[in-house]
Protein backbone atom coordinates (compact mmCIF):
# COMPACT_ATOMS: atom_id res chain seq x y z
CA UNK A 1 0.00 0.00 0.00
CA UNK A 2 1.34 3.43 -0.77
CA UNK A 3 0.19 6.24 1.20
CA UNK A 4 0.94 10.33 0.12
CA UNK A 5 -0.09 13.00 3.42
CA UNK A 6 -0.17 16.24 2.50
CA UNK A 7 -0.04 18.72 5.09
CA UNK A 8 0.37 22.96 4.08
CA UNK A 9 2.43 23.38 7.20
CA UNK A 10 6.17 22.84 8.63
CA UNK A 11 6.26 19.18 9.07
CA UNK A 12 7.52 18.73 12.97
CA UNK A 13 7.29 22.13 13.51
CA UNK A 14 5.19 22.58 16.51
CA UNK A 15 1.36 22.73 16.66
CA UNK A 16 -0.58 20.56 13.71
CA UNK A 17 3.33 19.90 11.75
CA UNK A 18 3.94 17.71 15.40
CA UNK A 19 0.86 15.88 14.91
CA UNK A 20 1.46 15.24 11.24
CA UNK A 21 4.99 14.24 12.74
CA UNK A 22 3.50 11.23 14.86
CA UNK A 23 1.22 10.25 11.89
CA UNK A 24 3.84 10.24 9.16
CA UNK A 25 5.88 8.42 11.77
CA UNK A 26 3.54 5.42 12.20
CA UNK A 27 2.98 4.88 8.41
CA UNK A 28 6.54 5.09 7.55
CA UNK A 29 7.39 2.56 10.80
CA UNK A 30 4.45 0.27 8.95
CA UNK A 31 6.04 0.79 5.49
CA UNK A 32 2.96 2.47 4.01
CA UNK A 33 4.54 5.99 3.38
CA UNK A 34 4.90 6.34 -0.30
CA UNK A 35 5.35 10.80 0.24
CA UNK A 36 5.20 13.25 2.54
CA UNK A 37 4.16 16.67 0.86
CA UNK A 38 4.72 19.91 3.06
CA UNK A 39 4.98 23.08 2.98
CA UNK A 40 8.66 23.23 5.13
CA UNK A 41 10.11 20.71 7.50
CA UNK A 42 12.29 20.36 10.23
CA UNK A 43 14.31 16.98 9.71
CA UNK A 44 13.58 13.85 11.16
CA UNK A 45 14.45 10.28 10.87
CA UNK A 46 11.44 10.44 8.00
CA UNK A 47 14.49 10.27 4.93
CA UNK A 48 14.68 13.23 3.08
CA UNK A 49 13.79 11.34 -0.34
CA UNK A 50 10.18 10.76 0.81
CA UNK A 51 9.54 14.45 1.08
CA UNK A 52 8.80 17.49 -0.70
CA UNK A 53 8.29 20.85 0.54
CA UNK A 54 6.93 24.05 -1.39
CA UNK A 55 9.87 25.40 0.87
CA UNK A 56 10.87 29.17 1.05
CA UNK A 57 7.43 30.40 -0.33
CA UNK A 58 5.39 28.77 2.78
CA UNK A 59 7.60 30.02 5.29
CA UNK A 60 7.69 33.14 3.99
CA UNK A 61 3.48 33.53 3.74
CA UNK A 62 2.97 31.53 6.90
CA UNK A 63 5.23 34.05 9.00
CA UNK A 64 3.22 37.11 7.71
CA UNK A 65 0.27 35.37 8.43
CA UNK A 66 0.79 35.69 12.05
CA UNK A 67 0.62 40.00 11.78
CA UNK A 68 -2.61 39.63 9.21
CA UNK A 69 -5.93 40.44 11.40
CA UNK A 70 -7.88 39.34 8.21
CA UNK A 71 -6.50 35.96 8.09
CA UNK A 72 -6.76 36.25 3.66
CA UNK A 73 -2.55 35.82 3.82
CA UNK A 74 -3.56 32.39 4.86
CA UNK A 75 -6.02 31.94 2.58
CA UNK A 76 -4.16 32.19 0.00
CA UNK A 77 -1.16 30.78 1.30
CA UNK A 78 -3.14 27.44 1.37
CA UNK A 79 -4.38 27.47 -1.94
CA UNK A 80 -0.62 28.00 -3.74
CA UNK A 81 0.10 25.32 -1.00
CA UNK A 82 -2.93 23.08 -2.49
CA UNK A 83 -2.00 23.71 -6.32
CA UNK A 84 1.65 23.23 -5.79
CA UNK A 85 0.41 19.71 -3.64
CA UNK A 86 -1.90 18.55 -6.81
CA UNK A 87 0.86 18.70 -9.07
CA UNK A 88 3.57 16.77 -7.20
CA UNK A 89 1.13 14.14 -6.52
CA UNK A 90 1.36 10.68 -7.78
CA UNK A 91 -0.32 7.53 -7.85
CA UNK A 92 -1.21 6.15 -4.53
CA UNK A 93 -3.96 3.75 -2.65
CA UNK A 94 -4.85 6.48 -0.25
CA UNK A 95 -4.45 10.50 -0.17
CA UNK A 96 -4.43 12.31 2.99
CA UNK A 97 -4.46 16.06 3.41
CA UNK A 98 -5.52 18.43 6.22
CA UNK A 99 -8.50 20.27 5.58
CA UNK A 100 -8.08 23.79 4.49
CA UNK A 101 -5.18 22.43 2.04
CA UNK A 102 -6.09 19.67 0.17
CA UNK A 103 -9.26 20.97 -2.35
CA UNK A 104 -7.27 20.32 -5.86
CA UNK A 105 -4.96 17.54 -4.25
CA UNK A 106 -8.06 15.73 -3.44
CA UNK A 107 -9.56 16.10 -7.13
CA UNK A 108 -6.29 14.80 -8.26
CA UNK A 109 -6.34 11.76 -5.99
CA UNK A 110 -9.80 10.80 -6.37
CA UNK A 111 -9.00 11.23 -10.67
CA UNK A 112 -6.26 9.13 -10.19
CA UNK A 113 -8.12 6.38 -8.21
CA UNK A 114 -6.82 7.19 -4.52
CA UNK A 115 -9.18 6.60 -1.77
CA UNK A 116 -8.95 9.63 0.13
CA UNK A 117 -9.22 11.17 3.44
CA UNK A 118 -9.44 14.38 5.08
CA UNK A 119 -8.25 15.47 8.37
CA UNK A 120 -10.44 18.18 10.30
CA UNK A 121 -8.39 18.83 13.92
CA UNK A 122 -11.73 20.96 15.20
CA UNK A 123 -15.03 20.25 14.91
CA UNK A 124 -17.07 20.78 11.90
CA UNK A 125 -16.29 23.82 10.38
CA UNK A 126 -20.09 25.24 11.08
CA UNK A 127 -20.19 24.16 14.25
CA UNK A 128 -16.82 26.38 14.72
CA UNK A 129 -18.31 29.47 12.91
CA UNK A 130 -21.68 29.65 14.93
CA UNK A 131 -19.49 29.19 18.20
CA UNK A 132 -17.14 32.02 17.40
CA UNK A 133 -19.36 34.33 16.11
CA UNK A 134 -21.72 34.12 18.69
CA UNK A 135 -18.41 35.06 21.11
CA UNK A 136 -17.02 37.42 19.23
CA UNK A 137 -20.51 39.42 19.17
CA UNK A 138 -20.91 39.45 23.03
CA UNK A 139 -17.56 41.47 22.61
CA UNK A 140 -18.37 43.49 20.18
CA UNK A 141 -16.48 42.39 17.35
CA UNK A 142 -16.89 40.57 13.60
CA UNK A 143 -15.74 36.76 13.71
CA UNK A 144 -12.82 37.76 11.13
CA UNK A 145 -12.14 34.29 8.81
CA UNK A 146 -12.88 34.91 4.81
CA UNK A 147 -15.66 33.04 3.54
CA UNK A 148 -13.96 31.81 0.92
CA UNK A 149 -12.19 29.88 3.26
CA UNK A 150 -14.98 28.34 4.52
CA UNK A 151 -16.56 27.36 1.38
CA UNK A 152 -13.15 26.17 0.09
CA UNK A 153 -12.77 23.28 3.32
CA UNK A 154 -16.63 22.26 2.64
CA UNK A 155 -15.84 21.41 -0.46
CA UNK A 156 -13.26 18.96 0.49
CA UNK A 157 -15.87 17.13 2.55
CA UNK A 158 -17.26 16.75 -0.59
CA UNK A 159 -14.40 15.13 -2.40
CA UNK A 160 -13.44 13.15 0.68
CA UNK A 161 -14.61 9.38 1.10
CA UNK A 162 -13.32 9.46 4.96
CA UNK A 163 -13.18 12.34 7.80
CA UNK A 164 -10.46 11.95 9.93
CA UNK A 165 -10.93 13.57 13.68
CA UNK A 166 -9.75 13.68 17.34
CA UNK A 167 -12.38 13.78 19.36
CA UNK A 168 -16.03 12.90 20.51
CA UNK A 169 -16.82 16.63 20.34
CA UNK A 170 -15.47 17.01 16.81
CA UNK A 171 -17.40 13.18 15.77
CA UNK A 172 -20.73 14.59 16.93
CA UNK A 173 -20.41 17.98 15.24
CA UNK A 174 -20.30 16.17 12.04
CA UNK A 175 -23.14 13.67 12.74
CA UNK A 176 -24.83 16.90 13.70
CA UNK A 177 -24.34 18.18 10.22
CA UNK A 178 -25.53 15.06 8.51
CA UNK A 179 -22.47 12.73 7.76
CA UNK A 180 -22.49 9.47 7.82
CA UNK A 181 -21.18 7.77 10.78
CA UNK A 182 -19.40 5.25 8.06
CA UNK A 183 -17.46 8.39 6.55
CA UNK A 184 -15.89 9.03 10.01
CA UNK A 185 -12.40 7.69 11.50
CA UNK A 186 -12.04 9.37 15.60
CA UNK A 187 -8.58 8.74 16.75
CA UNK A 188 -7.24 10.35 19.64
CA UNK A 189 -3.98 12.48 19.78
CA UNK A 190 -1.44 11.24 22.01
CA UNK A 191 1.52 12.81 23.92
CA UNK A 192 5.17 11.71 25.28
CA UNK A 193 4.41 10.31 28.81
CA UNK A 194 8.16 10.29 29.47
CA UNK A 195 8.60 13.68 28.68
CA UNK A 196 5.31 14.76 30.73
CA UNK A 197 5.79 13.21 33.94
CA UNK A 198 4.69 13.95 37.64
CA UNK A 199 7.40 15.88 39.65
CA UNK A 200 8.11 15.60 43.38
CA UNK A 201 5.97 18.53 44.90
CA UNK A 202 7.09 17.73 48.53
CA UNK A 203 9.81 20.30 49.02
CA UNK A 204 9.29 23.67 50.51
CA UNK A 205 5.59 25.54 51.06
CA UNK A 206 3.97 27.54 48.15
CA UNK A 207 1.29 28.98 47.23
CA UNK A 208 -1.80 27.06 45.55
CA UNK A 209 -1.10 27.06 41.79
CA UNK A 210 -3.63 27.16 38.68
CA UNK A 211 -2.18 26.93 35.17
CA UNK A 212 -3.04 27.50 31.47
CA UNK A 213 -1.49 26.75 28.96
CA UNK A 214 -2.34 28.21 25.24
CA UNK A 215 -2.55 30.99 23.07
CA UNK A 216 -5.03 33.37 25.14
CA UNK A 217 -8.00 34.15 23.02
CA UNK A 218 -11.39 34.26 23.13
CA UNK A 219 -11.70 31.04 21.53
CA UNK A 220 -9.68 29.76 24.39
CA UNK A 221 -11.92 30.78 27.15
CA UNK A 222 -9.91 32.75 28.90
CA UNK A 223 -11.65 35.54 29.61
CA UNK A 224 -13.92 33.07 31.95
CA UNK A 225 -10.90 31.50 33.57
CA UNK A 226 -10.11 34.99 34.45
CA UNK A 227 -13.45 36.02 35.71
CA UNK A 228 -13.86 33.20 37.83
CA UNK A 229 -10.51 33.97 39.17
CA UNK A 230 -11.83 37.76 40.03
CA UNK A 231 -15.17 35.72 41.52
CA UNK A 232 -12.87 33.68 43.98
CA UNK A 233 -11.22 37.05 45.49
CA UNK A 234 -7.92 34.31 46.51
CA UNK A 235 -5.05 36.29 47.90
CA UNK A 236 -3.14 33.06 48.60
CA UNK A 237 -3.02 31.78 45.32
CA UNK A 238 -1.49 31.63 41.88
CA UNK A 239 -2.90 31.71 38.42
CA UNK A 240 -0.42 31.00 35.91
CA UNK A 241 -1.29 32.22 32.06
CA UNK A 242 1.11 30.60 29.91
CA UNK A 243 1.16 31.66 26.50
CA UNK A 244 0.98 35.09 24.16
CA UNK A 245 -2.33 36.90 24.25
CA UNK A 246 -3.91 36.95 20.42
CA UNK A 247 -3.14 40.44 19.23
CA UNK A 248 -6.73 41.35 17.81
CA UNK A 249 -7.74 40.11 21.63
CA UNK A 250 -5.68 42.82 23.58
CA UNK A 251 -8.21 45.00 24.43
CA UNK A 252 -10.65 42.23 25.43
CA UNK A 253 -8.09 41.17 28.27
CA UNK A 254 -6.88 44.33 29.61
CA UNK A 255 -8.55 44.60 32.21
CA UNK A 256 -7.61 41.69 33.93
CA UNK A 257 -3.72 42.53 33.27
CA UNK A 258 -2.99 43.57 36.95
CA UNK A 259 -5.05 41.22 38.79
CA UNK A 260 -3.80 40.08 42.02
CA UNK A 261 -1.68 37.00 41.69
CA UNK A 262 -2.09 36.26 37.97
CA UNK A 263 1.16 35.81 36.12
CA UNK A 264 1.09 36.42 32.04
CA UNK A 265 4.56 34.19 31.42
CA UNK A 266 3.51 34.64 27.22
CA UNK A 267 5.41 32.35 25.39
CA UNK A 268 7.13 29.27 27.05
CA UNK A 269 9.20 27.00 24.69
CA UNK A 270 9.34 23.82 26.88
CA UNK A 271 6.13 24.21 29.11
CA UNK A 272 6.97 20.94 31.36
CA UNK A 273 8.35 22.39 34.67
CA UNK A 274 5.20 24.39 33.95
CA UNK A 275 3.02 21.65 34.54
CA UNK A 276 5.10 19.99 37.11
CA UNK A 277 5.26 22.94 39.73
CA UNK A 278 1.33 23.22 39.50
CA UNK A 279 -1.67 21.68 41.48
CA UNK A 280 -4.63 22.39 38.77
CA UNK A 281 -4.98 23.05 34.86
CA UNK A 282 -7.82 24.61 33.86
CA UNK A 283 -8.48 24.87 30.01
CA UNK A 284 -12.15 26.36 29.42
CA UNK A 285 -11.79 26.48 25.36
CA UNK A 286 -15.29 27.28 23.57
CA UNK A 287 -13.82 25.12 20.81
CA UNK A 288 -11.24 22.32 20.00
CA UNK A 289 -10.50 18.94 17.61
CA UNK A 290 -8.72 17.43 21.32
CA UNK A 291 -6.25 19.67 23.04
CA UNK A 292 -2.60 18.97 23.32
CA UNK A 293 -2.36 20.80 26.37
CA UNK A 294 -5.05 18.53 28.13
CA UNK A 295 -2.81 15.33 27.14
CA UNK A 296 0.16 17.09 28.46
CA UNK A 297 -1.23 18.28 32.28
CA UNK A 298 -2.88 14.72 32.83
CA UNK A 299 0.61 12.77 31.99
CA UNK A 300 2.10 15.57 34.25
CA UNK A 301 -0.57 14.30 37.24
CA UNK A 302 -2.45 16.99 37.12
CA UNK A 303 -6.64 17.14 38.00
CA UNK A 304 -8.03 19.37 34.95
CA UNK A 305 -10.71 21.52 34.39
CA UNK A 306 -12.28 21.78 30.98
CA UNK A 307 -14.86 21.65 28.44
CA UNK A 308 -16.45 18.72 27.02
CA UNK A 309 -15.55 21.29 23.36
CA UNK A 310 -12.07 20.99 23.94
CA UNK A 311 -11.77 17.55 22.90
CA UNK A 312 -10.31 16.17 26.13
CA UNK A 313 -9.95 12.62 27.01
CA UNK A 314 -10.02 13.35 30.70
CA UNK A 315 -13.70 12.30 32.76
CA UNK A 316 -16.05 14.15 34.85
CA UNK A 317 -15.84 13.69 38.34
CA UNK A 318 -12.36 11.05 37.73
CA UNK A 319 -9.61 13.13 36.01
CA UNK A 320 -10.78 16.12 36.53
CA UNK A 321 -13.96 18.42 36.20
CA UNK A 322 -16.20 19.47 33.03
CA UNK A 323 -17.86 22.46 33.10
CA UNK A 324 -19.80 24.45 30.54
CA UNK A 325 -18.12 26.83 28.19
CA UNK A 326 -18.98 30.58 28.92
CA UNK A 327 -19.60 29.49 32.56
CA UNK A 328 -17.39 31.37 35.17
CA UNK A 329 -19.47 30.45 38.06
CA UNK A 330 -19.06 26.74 37.67
CA UNK A 331 -15.18 27.44 36.83
CA UNK A 332 -15.05 28.92 40.63
CA UNK A 333 -16.94 26.53 42.30
CA UNK A 334 -14.64 23.62 40.55
CA UNK A 335 -11.54 25.17 41.98
CA UNK A 336 -12.96 25.98 45.18
CA UNK A 337 -13.83 22.15 45.49
CA UNK A 338 -10.13 21.14 44.71
CA UNK A 339 -7.86 23.85 46.33
CA UNK A 340 -10.06 23.01 49.81
CA UNK A 341 -10.16 19.42 49.12
CA UNK A 342 -6.24 17.99 48.73
CA UNK A 343 -7.13 14.34 48.98
CA UNK A 344 -9.40 14.89 46.18
CA UNK A 345 -7.13 16.92 44.09
CA UNK A 346 -4.63 14.02 44.50
CA UNK A 347 -6.26 11.78 43.61
CA UNK A 348 -7.69 12.83 40.44
CA UNK A 349 -4.45 13.93 39.65
CA UNK A 350 -2.95 9.91 39.78
CA UNK A 351 -5.59 9.08 37.43
CA UNK A 352 -5.38 11.25 35.11
CA UNK A 353 -1.87 10.30 34.96
CA UNK A 354 -2.90 6.50 34.65
CA UNK A 355 -6.11 7.18 32.42
CA UNK A 356 -3.54 9.05 29.67
CA UNK A 357 -1.30 6.33 29.32
CA UNK A 358 -3.23 4.41 27.34
CA UNK A 359 -3.29 8.05 24.78
CA UNK A 360 0.15 7.89 23.80
CA UNK A 361 1.79 8.78 20.76
CA UNK A 362 3.28 5.58 19.74
CA UNK A 363 -0.49 4.24 20.03
CA UNK A 364 -1.59 7.34 17.89
CA UNK A 365 0.72 6.32 15.10
CA UNK A 366 -0.46 3.21 14.96
CA UNK A 367 -4.09 3.56 14.76
CA UNK A 368 -3.62 5.83 11.98
CA UNK A 369 -1.00 2.97 9.97
CA UNK A 370 -3.61 0.35 10.77
CA UNK A 371 -6.68 3.23 9.93
CA UNK A 372 -5.10 3.54 6.58
CA UNK A 373 -4.08 0.18 5.83
CA UNK A 374 -7.74 -0.62 6.47
CA UNK A 375 -9.18 1.75 4.07
CA UNK A 376 -7.25 0.17 0.86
Amino acid sequence: MRVVYSIGARFAGGGIGNTAYRAVQGLYRHDLLGRLLCGSYRATEIPAGKIRSLGLASRGMRKLAVYDPTYWINYYHNVLYDHWAARQLERCDLFHGWNGFCLKSLQRAKNLGAVTVVERASAHNLRQRAILEEEYGRWGRTFPWPQASLERSLKEYEWADYILVPSQFAYDSFLDQGFAPERLLLIPFGVDTERFRPADKSKGERPFRILYVGQISLQKGGIYLLQAWQKLGWTNAELYLVGRVEQNDGRIFQPYQNLPGVHWLGYVSDPVRMYQKADVFVFPSLQEGSALVTYEAMACGLPIITTAHAGSVARDGREGFIVPIRDADALANRLETLRRDKKLRLKMGQAAREHIKTSTWEKYSNSIAQTFASLS
